[in-house]
């Protein structure tokens, strides 16, 4: 049996974030920053089309370009025709239009998904005036590729049922981004600065505390505020072979804010049908093992028989989402 053909774009889709992200890891690679955003911002219109074309049944005119001709009188036509490139092949939406679709539909993006957007589209178009991004430069991208890369995620569960988060991981070149310190004496040029003034300007948008997207977050070893918008979660591994960090209570504390009284009070905040009932607690539960989600603190740290309280990631609210009806 054929796939349907949203599933063909997702999988160029997925195709294309992962090409930015290797792109982008690679140490040497000096044209790093526009390249991830060209290739980015191609799979981000991949998926925002298959959406499209998922939604209209898997109609292909969904996603086609229609115009007028003019008739012999100079008028345009009543009846539109498909509009087609050099090659002769038909004309699809561009990115921004597949935005202006999906906002008539209860599919439209958030804010902080169109302004991370917006902003790779600057990086990508103003490009031309900088040989070399500068190191202030550098790490705004970073932040908002992390950020693209984050939404794309997430978005791709929610309309797809598909996980890329095992598969797809979050841009991490950490050693080859200047410290802040260094970032916040850089000088740069007249053109670049008016660009990473933009840059701020868009990710200075109200964010929801509960919201799984972000326009831009910073990638650090310990857990704060970004300045260009909010931080990165570390994701706590079990792997022999990943880097090492140590997390303190007070870090704990700041990945899982929220214990189990609090986590009922946001849900009930949430969701209109929540209840604190069987379904719940068969929900949750699966969840403890996941420290994406969740995390107990023992009264003796070394004595797993010892009492324990179980604290929870706001990371948690996107697996119930699933399950709730948003209020």
């Amino acid at each position: 049996m054929r796939p349907p053909l949203h599933q063909k774009l997702v999988d160029k889709a997925v195709a294309a974030i992962t090409a930015a992200v290797e792109v982008y890891n690679k140490p040497s690679f000096a044209y790093r920053e526009e390249t991830f955003a060209i290739l980015a911002l191609n799979a981000w219109e991949l998926l925002l089309k298959a959406k499209v074309v998922k939604d209209a049944g898997n109609d292909l005119k969904a996603i086609r370009v229609y115009q007028a001709r003019p008739t012999k009188s100079g008028k345009p036509s009543k009846k539109l025709f498909l509009k087609r490139n050099r090659a002769g092949n038909a004309q699809t939406i561009s990115l921004g239009a597949c935005i202006v679709e999906l906002d008539k539909t209860s599919a439209r993006l958030h804010v902080e998904v169109k302004n991370n957007l917006e902003a790779l589209t600057e990086i990508r178009d103003n490009s031309v005036h900088f040989v070399t991004a500068s190191a202030l430069l550098a790490r705004q991208a970073q932040e908002l590729s992390a950020a693209a890369v984050k939404n794309f995620v997430v978005l791709t569960k929610q309309w797809f049922g598909r996980d890329l988060s095992r598969s797809l991981h979050v841009v991490l070149p950490l050693s080859f981004i200047a410290p802040v310190s260094m970032v916040e004496s850089v000088v740069v040029s007249a053109d670049e600065g008016r660009l990473i003034r933009h840059l701020e300007s868009l990710a200075k948008v109200p964010t929801d505390a509960d919201s799984p997207f972000a326009v831009a977050v910073r990638l650090q070893l310990k857990l704060e505020k970004s300045g260009l918008a909010s931080a990165s979660k570390v994701q706590v591994t079990k792997d022999a072979d990943a880097v090492k960090v140590t997390l303190s209570e007070e870090d704990v504390r700041a990945k899982y804010p929220w214990d189990y009284r609090e986590l009922c009070k946001r849900m009930a905040a949430r969701y209109s049908d929540f209840k604190q009932d069987g379904r719940f607690h068969g929900l949750r539960k699966p969840l403890l093992a996941d420290e994406r989600y969740a995390k107990a603190r023992y009264l003796d740290p070394g004595n797993p028989k010892s009492p324990k309280k179980d604290f929870y990631n706001p990371n948690v609210l996107t697996v119930f989402d699933a399950s709730y009806k948003r209020a």
